[in-house]
């Protein structure tokens, strides 16, 4: 790879990782606020109180999972090498 391809590589890369960076801290903070609303709430209904925060935390469960899994696969990845 020259250089050019090297920085734009690590550019790239920079910004996927600031972009999920946000998004992970903008969906925790606003779950959390979400979930913590509708508890506190004395007028949501039980169903809801109950319901609402085991669907937040299974989302961040799977949406961290499925982050992961695509780091790990990115490593193995056979098709790095190819370009446009």
């Amino acid at each position: 790879m020259s250089e050019p391809e090297n920085q734009e590589s690590a550019s790239t890369s920079a910004g996927q990782v600031l972009v999920i960076l946000g998004l992970l801290l903008v969906y925790g903070v606003g779950g959390y606020w979400f979930a913590m609303e509708v508890v506190r709430d004395e007028e949501s209904p039980l169903w809801l109180k109950l319901g609402i925060p085991p669907i937040v935390v299974g989302f961040t469960v799977l949406l961290l999972s499925a982050i992961l899994q695509r780091m790990k696969a990115a490593k193995t990845d056979k098709y790095t090498d190819i370009h446009d």
